[in-house]
């Protein structure tokens, strides 16, 4: 049977008075590639928090796993690579190698209670995203492309079933960042992982996910790329509240 990975039930969660997410509900099956789209604010990094257990839902649940995702051990099933993760303090004083590690045990600088196989475990995540002969090098050394690629190497390290990227590409160049939905697309079909991506870029979506979600506060799609695409400008109008235009991506 089709296990839910994600499920979300008429979710609601407001700051303060204002209301960031009404009514939301949608749930992701296992082995599914999910792209999140929206503007600016319209949630769905609040989303991301409710998912992630972070943020407590004012109303409905998550679950992930089938668990309630407050109770849920879900722990190193789940890996999360955040919007953050590349803007990384050049200076922070940590090889590839001991980023990753700190994907087994949650802080850098635990690596006494790392054994042999851990260590294997890290080198076949670094080797998993391509960065092999970087593994000694210091992070801050590394284009955002290469230190985007650590990140997913340390959410990679505990063998997650479910990877969650928030606007993982956000600075990073175009080349480098066709090489991360590249690797992605690699990760979901080779290795079986549940992804969701939450991206502003709509028009790397239809090329790389099987599912899309379009978020304002509410939800206004959920389905597959070729619907989407076909609706595309009437989805994003309403869900925009305006039209916008879209930037498509052309592959060779």
């Amino acid at each position: 049977m089709n296990e839910h990975v994600i499920e979300i039930r008429d979710l609601h969660f407001s700051y303060e008075e204002q209301k960031v997410l009404d009514d939301v509900n949608f749930v992701v099956d296992r082995g599914q590639f999910l792209g999140l789209v929206g503007p600016n604010g319209s949630g769905k990094s609040t989303l991301v928090k409710c998912i992630l257990g972070l943020l407590k839902p004012e109303q409905g649940e998550v679950r992930l796993f089938g668990e309630p995702v407050r109770y849920s051990r879900a722990g190193s099933r789940l890996g999360y690579v955040s919007q953050k993760a590349n803007s990384f303090n050049l200076g922070f004083p940590a090889t590839v190698k001991e980023v990753v590690a700190s994907g087994l045990y949650g802080q850098l600088g635990l690596f006494r209670r790392m054994k042999q196989t851990d260590w294997d475990k890290v080198d076949q995540a670094i080797g998993k995203v391509g960065l092999t002969e970087y593994r000694d090098r210091n992070i801050g050394k590394l284009s955002g492309g290469q230190q985007q690629r650590a990140f997913i190497a340390r959410a990679l390290v505990a063998d997650p079933e479910l990877l969650i990227l928030d606007e993982p590409t956000v600075g990073v160049d175009v080349k480098s960042t066709e090489q991360f939905y590249q690797l992605l697309t690699e990760l979901h079909r080779h290795h079986g992982l549940t992804l969701l991506l939450v991206t502003h870029d709509i028009g790397v979506l239809s090329t790389y996910v099987d599912q899309v979600a379009c978020l304002n506060k509410r939800l206004f799609f959920h389905g597959d790329p070729d619907e989407f695409a076909e609706r595309e400008q009437e989805i994003l109008t309403r869900a925009y509240g305006h039209d916008i235009q879209i930037v498509s991506h052309h592959h060779h």
